[in-house]
């Protein structure tokens, strides 16, 4: 077969030229920089609704239990999530002038109780922050901590507000072992709520990271934030309010996160270049979007996979996007989950409801940055060059979304915008042609847009032989991971199948009515057989906007002939204890699926 190059994929992307009599022919060009998408850091934000009650309640599963507890200075040992104190453990001592006080600043406190502990030489100790609601005026950094747990009473019984402080972060663990942060919340930092960082071993359970009020780029960006970590168990948190991502895991692996709440951010929860991780029974409601899986480019861990998100419920997540920069800045609203540019995925038995634009968004990276000749010269100068040889890749391989029930999604379509301005181009194109009759090739009939949508880009440019040159600088290690750029084999495709139509009315005569089961639609932007001449416009790939009902009996988009084999389970191994399927939750229900 000839192989095909085209220098920029978007610059001509054309619906087929079988057009009715009367459709305008319009181009879906993308102007996006490729600055806009390095790696999720920094402060993001934008409008939004406004903020919930707070997080939820204290109640909560039985933690471990400390050494045998010792009574609190106000008489008590344990914390509402059940946590109890070991005979050790080390208190934050309130300032003598704290009764009389309105505002009770306890961040020297702090310091001293870090320093005490710091200078006993003590190895999982104990840190107990105080009952009550405390101003810290300064980011709290805990080095090379070893088996630390710093706790509070409760999520909702200590709370810390940072509204003043002079740091960026408000709590930063930096290196260390086996951590544990527990059992308070953190309330308005300026930058990142709890980070960890270069830890084997990271818990973070019954926490809560919140920005009050309106979600705007004013707000930090992450929420609990993990990154460059292994063995990380995140369980029983609320985020809501950041500005990238609520609940986020960076350059990591072996992960779970479980039994987590993500309310109102730009991106719920999100994974991103990390390997065996395990996402399992949160609830996202309210965000941009619910469950962000992301691969991207010019990070020191240049890919990840082998992500499982399952039995999570991604409801009404339709906030408009309020980051201030960063990847997350083209998640459009109305995304129950969006895998960007990631291999190895497998999202199962999950809930998409009431997301106005689609319930899964599956893309390559060439819907960001679509100078496709500019990625690898050969001379070292592509624009990702360096992190394609170490094994990063724009593209998507075994995705396979199965057993996920769809009700209520696409009612307001829409691509992503920021202070007035589409950061997505293309997407509302996409949009525009599905809604305005452009799907199955000019077939001029309005159509909701489709609950699971997949760009095809990368699959059509790899079968058509378009990067096979890209392999000869990837690096054998990556190679070993099965990172390739050739055509796409059974095994690397995109599969659907065995999902439920959760829609429950009839409404055959309109296609347009997003409530009507005949009206749950996979769609495929670009086709992915590079044999099919109605898939090209001259060297350039046309977009087909192919759709197919979703439980129709002759669909045949992203319909595979054999089902995808089954990803492993995570395992986190935390003070010598397994967590996740294979571990604590070998009984849980949701592991059983």
């Amino acid at each position: 077969m000839t192989s095909r190059t085209s220098t920029h994929v978007l610059d001509n992307l054309r619906l087929s030229s079988a057009q009715p009599t009367g459709w305008v022919k319009k181009a879906l060009a993308v102007c996006l920089t490729a600055a806009m998408l390095t790696a999720c850091n920094g402060d993001d934000g934008d409008q939004g609704p406004a903020g919930p009650a707070g997080p939820a309640g204290a109640d909560g599963a039985s933690a471990s239990a400390g050494n045998g507890g010792v009574a609190n200075p106000d008489g008590s040992n344990v914390t509402t999530s059940g946590y109890i104190f070991p005979s050790n453990a080390i208190y934050v001592e309130l300032p003598e002038a704290a009764a009389a006080a309105d505002e009770v600043d306890i961040t020297a406190a702090i310091q001293v109780a870090l320093f005490e502990l710091s200078d006993s030489g003590l190895s999982d100790a104990t840190l107990v922050l105080p009952k009550g609601e405390f101003v810290v005026n300064d980011t709290i950094v805990i080095d090379n901590a070893d088996g630390l747990t710093l706790t509070g009473y409760g999520i909702n019984e200590t709370k810390l507000n940072f509204t003043n402080s002079t740091g960026d972060d408000a709590i930063r663990f930096e290196g260390g072992s086996n951590i544990t942060a527990r059992d308070f919340s953190v309330y308005e930092a300026p930058k990142n709520g709890i980070k960890v960082t270069n830890s084997d071993g990271v818990h973070l359970a019954y926490t809560a990271t919140i920005w009050e009020g309106e979600l705007n780029d004013e707000n930090g960006a992450y929420g609990l934030y993990p990154l460059q970590s292994t063995n990380v168990l995140m369980e029983h948190n609320y985020a809501r309010g950041s500005a990238d991502a609520g609940i986020y895991v960076g350059q990591s692996s072996n992960i779970v996160v479980r039994d987590n709440i993500a309310k109102e951010n730009v991106a719920g929860i999100e994974i991103e270049n990390s390997f065996n991780a395990d996402v399992y029974n949160n609830l996202a409601v309210g965000n941009t979007g619910g469950i962000l899986i992301f691969d991207l480019p010019g990070l020191e861990q240049a890919y990840g996979g082998n992500v499982r998100v399952f039995n999570n419920q991604a409801y009404a997540n339709n906030s408009e996007n309020f980051a201030g920069g960063g990847a997350v800045g083209i998640v459009p609203p109305g995304t129950g989950a969006l895998i960007f540019a990631t291999s190895n995925v497998e999202v199962y038995n999950n809930e998409f409801t009431d997301n106005e634009t689609a319930a899964i968004e599956i893309a390559t990276y060439f819907m960001a940055d679509d100078n496709v000749a500019g990625y690898v010269v050969g001379d070292g100068s592509g624009n990702y060059e360096g992190t394609i040889a170490d094994g990063w890749s724009p593209l998507l391989k075994n995705v396979s979304i199965h057993s996920n029930t769809f009700a209520r999604n696409g009612g307001d379509a829409r691509g992503p915008s920021i202070g007035g301005v589409a950061t997505l181009p293309a997407f509302d194109q996409i949009v525009a042609g599905y809604e305005g009759g452009a799907a199955n090739d000019m077939s001029g009939v309005p159509t909701v847009f489709p609950n699971i949508l997949y760009d095809g880009i990368g699959e059509l440019l790899s079968n058509a032989g378009a990067l096979a040159g890209w392999d000869a600088i990837v690096s054998q290690s990556a190679k070993d991971d099965g990172v390739d750029h050739d055509a796409f084999s059974d095994a690397d495709k995109i599969c659907i199948g065995n999902n439920i139509n959760g829609n429950n009315i009839s409404d055959a005569g309109d296609s347009t009515n997003h409530l009507a089961y005949e009206n749950v639609n996979i769609g495929v932007v670009y086709d992915t057989d590079p044999a099919d001449a109605a898939n090209w416009n001259g060297a350039d790939p046309a977009a087909r906007l192919l759709s197919q009902r979703m439980d129709g009996p002759a669909r045949t988009l992203l319909q595979c002939d054999t089902d995808p084999t089954r990803l492993a389970p995570a395992e986190v191994t935390f003070r010598g204890k397994v967590y996740g399927c294979n571990g604590d939750d070998l009984a849980e229900p949701a592991c059983s699926l």
